[in-house]
């Protein structure tokens, strides 16, 4: 009994260990209503370097077919037409004593025992590079997907932090502006007007560096999916 709970234990262990790379990224034709997920999509379609990987894939399958039909190239056909061959009735009488051209056709097979080795070997050597393809393909895939969502979720934190420092902006100023015009009415003194002035100025620093921030994580999520933000549907 024990040793069934342990069978079926590793099995659901490895059952779990299989990885569906269709659902790490969606395929092209899969819709998402997760914006997200249309970022992740994106970024493996239109990246050059993605697509650089994928065709490997395609070379490294090329190579399997190329080294597999080596087998044709150890038959030859060989022939032997001329004038002779031909015609040989009507030449018999003018040319006889001539040697006579046999056969007319020639079929053969040049084979080396080394071809036995080396074509299985090579095809073998092909079919492994093209599974390292693939896996580069499906690391690739985690990859991106790891890396357009890291860098989506910055731009989201981004965009807030940058919503509220324009918020707070709007307020200080609004409250700057009653105390410096209070100050001008002689209804405060100095040290509340610097006060104020000063930390209206901290606060612009900040609205101004959440404003950088917000547009360098737009820039870095635009590069990865290879358009504009405003333009993805």
């Amino acid at each position: 009994m024990k040793k069934i709970i342990f069978f079926l234990i590793i099995s659901v262990q490895v059952c779990a260990q299989n990885v569906d790379y269709n659902k790490i990224i969606l395929p092209e034709y899969t819709k998402s209503p997760d914006f997200a997920e249309k970022l992740v999509q994106l970024a493996w379609k239109n990246h050059p370097g993605n697509e650089a990987i994928r065709r490997e894939v395609t070379v490294a399958h090329q190579a399997v077919k190329q080294s597999t039909a080596q087998w044709l190239d150890i038959f030859s056909v060989r022939g032997n037409l001329n004038e002779f061959t031909i015609n040989r009735q009507a030449n018999n009488d003018l040319f006889y004593g001539r040697s006579a051209f046999y056969p007319r056709y020639n079929l053969g097979a040049s084979i080396s025992l080394g071809q036995f080795i080396s074509i299985p070997a090579t095809t073998r050597m092909n079919k492994e590079r093209a599974k390292i393809a693939e896996a580069n393909v499906n690391t690739q895939k985690l990859i991106v997907r790891n890396t357009v969502l890291k860098a989506y979720n910055e731009y989201v934190l981004r965009e807030k932090i940058y919503k509220v420092q324009s918020q707070l902006l709007m307020d200080n100023e609004t409250s700057h502006k009653l105390i410096e015009q209070r100050f001008k009415n002689g209804e405060t003194n100095f040290e509340t007007y610097s006060l104020s002035l000063n930390n209206f100025s901290n606060v612009s620093v900040g609205h101004l560096e959440a404003e950088r921030n917000y547009k360098n994580a737009k820039l870095d999520l635009e590069q990865l999916i290879g358009m504009r933000l405003e333009d993805v549907r």
